[in-house]
Parts: C-alpha cells; sequence; structure tokens
C-alpha cells in the first residue's frame, strides 16, 4: 500500500488532486544545496534543482538523468533537492522574496504564475525558444503569463473516457458519448432505463473554456465569462440537477467516481488512464465489461491537459547552464525513458509518437487503450487555465457559485454576476 501510495503522488500531481506528499529529501536528492548562490569552483559551475515529491521513489531516474547531463556538459554540476508537495509552496514564495530560488525549478502551473508575477523566473523565449518546436502547442502554452513563456512542459496528464459497455447496451447505446451534449442525452436514458448516471459533473471551471468561453478578458483585467451564453449552460445544468441527473453524492464529495464506477452506479468516467485500474483493484469484474474511449469534447474541440512545468531562477547566477539543463531533462529521449516509468504522458511531440504509446490502439485492456488515446489527444489539448496569478482561486470561485445554482437553487444570472464580481477583485 505505502508503495502505491508513492507512485500515485507523481499522478495526483500532474492532474493537481495533490494528497499527502509521501516522500522526504534524501541525501541522493541533495539537500544542502545553497540555492541561487554562485558555487563555482575550480572552474566547476555548479546548478541546483529543486522537484516536487519525486523521491524516493525516482531516485534512479532522476539521478541518471542529471549524470547524463554532466556527462555532456563538463564543469557543470547540478545538485538536486526533492520538496514534499506540502512544503513547496510557502518554500518557493519565501525563496523567491529573498533571491535564494533553486537554478532550476519544477513547477506546476499555478505556482508558475505566482512566481512569474512576481519577476522571480526568467523569460524562456529568450533561454529556450530554439526548442518551442519540439512541444506541444497546446501544451508550450501553459507556461506563459501574460505573453511571456516562463518555464518548459515536462510531464503530463490529459482524460480520457472509461466506459461500461454493458450498462450502454442496456440503455440501447453500442458506443460512448463523443461530446458533453451527447453525453447528457445518453446520461437520461441510461438514468430512466438502468437507474445509473451517466455523465457527471461537480466543477464548471473547464467547462466553459471547453466550450469557447474565456474565463478572463484578452489583457486579463477582468472577468469574460458572464455571458449570455454562460448563463444558458449554468440555467441548463440547474435543470439537468433538478431532473436528477446529477447526484448529490458527487457534487458535495460525498462518492469518489471510481469508486461508483465499480459499483455500476455510473456509466462512464473521464480521467487519466493511470487511474483506470483503481477500478480493476475495486472491481475486475466492471473492469473486464469496460472500454476506453477518447475524452468528451466541448464545441472548442479541446482537451485539458494538467501539466508540470521546469523553469529557471531569474536570480540564477548560471541561466544558460540552467536552461540547458531545463531542455535536457524535457528532451523527448528523457520524457520517454520517464513515461515508461510511470503512466504519465510526455510534452515533446517526438516522444509521444513513439510505439511505447502507439501500442495500445488494439488492446482489450482499458488502460492500454486509454494511453494511446490520451497519447494520440496530446495533438488537441491545451492547457485551459487562463495565464493570470490566482487561477486556482479564480476557478474557486466560479465553481462555488456554480455549486449554489444546483445545490440550492440560487438564480443562475445572480450567481454568474457574483462570480464575476469575485474574480475582478482576485484579478486586481
Amino acid at each position: 500500500m505505502k508503495s502505491s501510495m508513492k507512485w500515485l503522488a507523481l499522478i495526483f500531481a500532474v492532474i493537481m488532486i495533490f494528497t499527502t506528499a509521501c516522500s522526504k529529501p534524501s541525501d541522493n536528492a541533495g539537500g544542502s544545496a545553497s540555492p541561487g548562490a554562485d558555487q563555482s569552483s575550480g572552474g566547476t559551475k555548479e546548478i541546483t534543482f529543486w522537484t516536487i515529491a519525486l523521491s524516493p521513489t525516482f531516485d534512479d531516474y532522476i539521478n541518471g538523468v542529471i549524470k547524463d547531463f554532466e556527462g555532456k556538459n563538463p564543469g557543470v554540476k547540478v545538485k538536486w533537492q526533492d520538496i514534499p508537495f506540502d512544503a513547496i509552496e510557502q518554500k518557493t514564495l519565501t525563496s523567491a522574496a529573498s533571491g535564494s530560488l533553486a537554478d532550476v525549478l519544477n513547477l506546476n502551473t499555478d505556482y508558475l504564475k505566482k512566481l512569474a508575477a512576481l519577476g522571480a523566473v526568467a523569460n524562456m523565449d529568450e533561454l529556450a525558444g530554439d526548442v518551442k518546436k519540439d512541444y506541444f502547442e497546446g501544451v508550450w502554452s501553459a507556461g506563459e503569463f501574460q505573453g511571456v513563456t516562463y518555464a518548459l512542459p515536462w510531464y503530463l496528464s490529459n482524460s480520457v473516457q472509461l466506459y461500461n459497455k454493458e450498462l450502454l447496451k442496456k440503455a440501447g447505446f453500442d458506443a460512448p458519448p463523443k461530446t458533453e451534449e451527447e453525453s447528457w442525452a445518453m446520461s437520461k436514458a441510461i438514468k430512466e432505463k438502468t437507474g445509473s448516471y451517466g455523465n457527471t459533473i461537480k466543477d464548471i471551471h473547464l467547462y466553459l473554456p471547453q466550450n469557447g468561453i474565456k474565463i478572463v478578458s484578452d489583457d486579463f483585467k477582468q472577468a469574460a465569462f458572464n455571458t449570455p451564453q454562460t448563463l444558458e449552460i449554468f440555467k441548463k445544468f440547474q435543470q439537468r440537477y433538478k431532473d436528477k441527473l446529477i447526484p448529490d453524492e458527487i457534487m458535495l464529495n460525498q462518492a469518489k467516481p471510481q469508486e461508483w464506477y465499480a459499483q455500476e452506479k455510473i456509466a462512464f468516467w473521464g480521467t487519466g488512464p493511470q487511474l483506470f485500474r483503481q477500478v480493476k483493484d475495486l472491481s475486475p469484474q466492471v473492469y473486464a465489461k469496460s472500454d476506453a474511449a477518447p475524452a468528451l469534447v466541448g464545441s472548442s474541440g479541446k482537451v485539458n491537459v494538467a501539466i508540470m512545468n521546469i523553469a529557471v531562477s531569474n536570480k540564477s547566477k548560471h541561466k544558460k547552464e540552467a536552461a540547458e539543463f531545463a531542455k535536457f531533462i524535457t528532451n523527448g529521449e528523457n520524457q520517454l525513458k520517464f513515461a515508461q516509468i510511470v503512466a504519465i504522458l510526455p510534452s515533446v511531440k517526438k516522444a509521444a509518437e513513439d510505439p511505447f504509446f502507439t501500442k495500445g490502439k488494439d488492446s482489450a485492456d482499458p488502460a492500454e487503450k486509454g494511453l494511446y488515446l490520451a497519447a494520440k489527444q496530446l495533438e488537441s489539448s491545451e492547457n485551459m487555465f487562463p495565464p493570470v496569478e490566482n487561477i486556482s482561486k479564480i476557478n474557486k470561485a466560479i465553481n462555488d457559485e456554480f455549486h449554489k445554482v444546483m445545490l440550492e437553487n440560487k438564480d443562475p444570472a445572480k450567481a454568474l454576476s457574483d462570480a464575476e464580481a469575485a474574480v475582478n477583485k482576485l484579478l486586481k
């Protein structure tokens, strides 16, 4: 159990659903470095590298990448330190304020925006613009803050569908839904004929951009989602809730979708394919009657992708060497090696084309097929979070009002107005 939790720490980091950190800095992870200091000695340039909750599970991989880099770059030494997730925000913000950030940093998109707003991370358009073409376009944009790129994308996760073939057949369907709209029409039939739920939704912050609705304005100064289209969406979901197509247990976090899927209470579940095996552990019988399908898409045709990034400190004494290491650890070869250890997706196009991902095309195993589909979707995957500070608080403000529309029957127009006011306050 302890081992599986260590593996899940990385997965949850990717999809930004972190649980408690399950790793601590080790001797191999270089906990004694003094970040940001000029540690050159005898012609050696030392750069520090911080990661989030990767040690000790991935010590061999990270140390191997560092060894290869040092071998290819004589005179450069990389000192690695792994930070538990529950300490990373305080450590990065405190270090940014004191000018003592590590030279190279592993950051999720939210923390990246915060550091970019503080001017703490370097312009990667200038330091690493030569490799931009190697990365998926929608993924590269995750490193942007107000028009400037501040990080290279590292490892990723997007969602596909796991669906119960037998439940769909009982409801009269021989294929899973392809779009959000289609999923709700199917959900009604599934509920009527089987008693199970179809689509389930808890939050709305990704649904809006997936359907072409901007969360913030192009100048990043005000909310942009309070539109007639959004109002109709809120009204539609309020009616779906009244029609009992959306369960209270999911809305209130009283039930976990993977458990409900394993109990055949829901017919399809959208998540990263790396989590499909949770269903197999809970119910091998249900897993055996399941298959994988592409993610549900809105009118934009885009799939959201969760991203971990690699940034360089703006106060690094060795920016050039730090940027070279950032490019090295995120290159196709090293990302492919990482993906072969743990179920993540690469941000580099060449790595995603490897047979490791394409071999699952015709697999009977939903997780293997799901990995193939997830990698294939990278061409249409995009970071849906707007490039502004406080994005987590902005998303929460929108979702809180959406929940009130459903659970408290709040007037949708009033909810949108209140959400708009809350977001505008956060953008000041």
